[in-house]
């Protein structure tokens, strides 16, 4: 029986079972069970600095002290717990794994830590120290697989475990890190190591924390544009936008620095632009307002050494690149394209860049680079050893007596090398920007060139100058340091007329204000003046009516010019007519073009009121409509049914009259008889009773008649 019991007690956690005894019965529980748990309303930690700026009086000290070393005493509790009593605890009691987690939360960051030493009070520094020694504890026992020969547990199952039950969870490591990673490094890295390693999921939720984190840079940066547009920004915000600031970085930094792991997926998010980006809009804005407001506050240091540790951090994660290409792997050309890329995208924040180089040589990095895979962009590599190049310090210069002093000391050889060399950069540039612009002046580009170091501001200088500010030689006379801007002719006018101009239009050809006939057309709605305006006036364009007057109002000019050739020409008349009639009717009866057009023109005097008739008149032959009146064919298709119907039953169809069946009424307002409110009630109802109406079919209709379906 001893042997036995010796080799459960060897047994892990998860296969473990221990016998307990229940009222008079004993069974065999396992070791993880509720059974086992601590019935101890464990206590939460409760915070009472968020800044350290604001005054913390000694009643709140007092209670916060005397809740705090509650809080001690359940720690401890829960440490003095056996193994099987310990896990069953953290898995069954929430409120054991709430207070573990409610100190996380509530913990000071390691950058405040020092002002609980400013406090006039000698019990709160000691009892901080002490929880947050005693939670540290409790988090490495959560996580430690094996604490001895009896007391561990399967590694598959201690993964499953804090894993299904959110005992170990992103944000909880995001809190170990920011309160516990600057004194305990070691300790730190063990426990990510072992989280990643026996879990495997939580190396996708880091990827997915990482990203709500360069998400939480990009809000402060928003804030940053939007709070400090305003010049009148109080401290106490920068003050805000500096801690939440140096919270989110903190974080990062350190994951980065204690996980190889959590900088690989780091590289893999590409975090590198972020940081360039959230070092030079928000670090560097948050610094220079601050001065402005207080050049003594503390937080100035706290921006530096966020400084500091961005471009660490950036150095560290850009290193994985290097480090694959050292390795020689498969994607080493991928890692060679990826580190340029990372600073060529980095040169859009000049800062930062700036500080970078200053700090560290990428001469080595560079070479790297080009020796582990010679097929690398040589042009993208000569840009960035230029933009990452390191600048030469000037030699200190000797103190100067005077000026007389330095002209005398000078020599005269050092002084003409000095100013050829300065002569033929110039020379140099004027030559560049000959090329550009040929038709300036060379003393006019000289002279600029000799302002601006810069070709490109020199040639914006001289694009933006104008020949009115121009000396005789064609030099400006100011400088070309502001842009000429000619005067307006119309304000001397206006001047000088005594008109006060009451908007830049006055006086313009085009101003409708003033003038009533302007140029141009002005449109007003839909269409061009002149153009049909509705599909109606489209389709009854008579356009060519008014274009072949001219042509056959020749016919009357003919005929009263030569009275005796009448016989002849109305022989010819008669036949070109008759034959024009012959192919009209042959093209379904239409009538003749010719014959109506003269006789609408024998008369000037009545010439609209014959337009109308005649595009009556078109609408009422069916073969010159261009589509039939709608009006006719629903009239013979009335005609049609009634003949139908009269064949069948003998006699015509006995409809309700309109009268009573008038569903219409009277004009609104006007009040209604019974018969049409029955009317309507009746069609209402009745109405769904067998469909009236077929779309398809009447599209169909209308389409085949040349009507456009509604």
């Amino acid at each position: 029986m001893s042997g036995k019991n010796k080799d459960d007690a060897t047994l892990p956690l998860n296969l473990k079972k221990i016998a307990h005894t229940e009222n008079g019965v004993q069974r065999s529980v396992a070791a993880l069970h509720t059974t086992w748990k601590d019935g101890r309303c464990f206590t939460k930690y409760t915070a009472f600095l968020v800044n350290g700026e604001e005054p913390v009086g000694d009643a709140l000290l007092e209670q916060w002290a005397n809740e705090t070393e509650w809080f001690i005493k359940d720690m401890k509790h829960l440490l003095n717990l056996e193994y099987h009593k310990f896990w069953s605890t953290i898995v069954h009691n929430a409120t054991a794994l709430e207070s573990v987690v409610s100190f996380m939360q509530n913990a000071l960051p390691f950058y405040l830590v020092p002002v609980l030493k400013a406090l006039d009070n000698d019990r709160v520094l000691p009892l901080y120290t002490a929880a947050h020694a005693h939670v540290f504890r409790v988090i490495c026992r959560l996580t430690t697989v094996r604490e001895s020969a009896t007391c561990w547990m399967e590694p598959e199952f201690y993964g499953k475990l804090v894993y299904k039950h959110f005992i170990v969870t992103v944000p909880f490591l995001f809190d170990l890190i920011s309160v516990y990673s600057r004194d305990n490094d070691a300790q730190i890295a063990r426990i990510l190591d072992t989280v990643l390693q026996l879990q495997p999921k939580y190396i996708q939720d880091l990827k997915h924390g990482l990203s709500y984190l360069l998400n939480a840079f990009n809000i402060i940066q928003t804030r940053c544009e939007s709070e400090l547009a305003d010049a009148n920004v109080s401290e106490a915000t920068l003050n805000d936008l500096t801690l939440y600031a140096q919270d989110c970085s903190s974080v990062l930094v350190q994951l980065v620095t204690v996980s190889p792991t959590l900088r690989t997926i780091c590289a893999e998010l590409g975090v590198e632009f972020a940081l360039s980006n959230f070092y030079d809009n928000v670090l560097i804005v948050l610094y220079r307002n601050i001065q402005e407001v207080n050049r003594q506050s503390r937080y100035l240091d706290a921006l530096n050494d966020m400084r500091v540790e961005l471009l660490e951090t950036f150095r560290s994660v850009l290193s994985v690149q290097l480090e694959k290409i050292m390795d020689g792997s498969g994607d080493s050309l991928l890692a060679a394209d990826r580190f340029i890329g990372i600073l060529t995208e980095c040169l859009a924040n000049s800062v930062f860049v700036g500080d970078y180089k200053s700090l560290y040589d990428i001469e080595d990095d560079l070479a790297i680079v080009q020796v582990g895979y010679q097929s690398v962009d040589q042009v993208k590599y000569d840009f960035i050893q230029k933009a990452y190049a390191r600048e030469r310090p000037k030699q200190p210069a000797a103190p100067v007596a005077s000026a007389e002093q330095q002209e005398r000391d000078e020599s005269p050889a050092t002084d003409g090398a000095r100013l050829s060399e300065e002569e033929q950069r110039v020379e140099q540039n004027v030559r560049y920007i000959m090329e550009l612009l040929p038709d300036l002046a060379v003393e006019q580009v000289r002279k600029v060139v000799r302002a601006y170091d810069n070709v490109e501001q020199a040639v914006s200088v001289l694009l933006e100058q104008d020949h009115a500010a121009s000396g005789p030689s064609g030099v400006p006379s100011s400088g070309g340091d502001q842009p000429h801007i000619p005067a307006d002719p119309l304000d001397e006018f206006y001047l000088r007329t005594g008109i006060d101009r009451l908007n830049i239009y006055d006086g313009d050809e085009f101003d409708v204000m003033v003038n009533d006939k302007v140029k141009g057309i002005i449109k007003k709605g839909k269409g061009m003046p002149g153009q049909p305006r509705t599909l109606t006036e489209l389709l009854d364009d008579k356009s060519h009516v008014q274009q072949m007057r001219h042509f056959y109002r020749q016919y009357d000019l003919i005929a009263e010019q030569e009275p005796d050739d009448d016989d002849e020409y109305d022989d010819s008349f008669e036949a070109m007519a008759e034959s024009e009639s012959r192919h009209v009717k042959v093209a379904k009866g239409a009538r003749n073009a010719l014959a109506d057009a003269v006789d609408a023109e024998s008369s000037e005097e009545e010439q609209e009121s014959e337009e109308e008739q005649s595009e009556q008149g078109a609408n009422r032959n069916g073969a010159m409509a261009f589509c039939e009146n709608p009006e006719l064919a629903r009239k013979r298709y009335e005609e049609r049914l009634n003949s139908k119907y009269l064949r069948r039953h003998g006699s015509a169809a006995a409809g309700p009259s309109p009268k009573e069946a008038d569903v219409r009424g009277k004009p609104k307002g006007q009040g209604q008889d019974a018969k049409v409110l029955l009317n309507r009630r009746h069609k209402n109802e009745h109405k769904a009773t067998s469909g009236n109406h077929n779309r398809k079919q009447g599209a169909s209709y209308k389409r085949n008649r040349g009507m456009l379906p509604s």
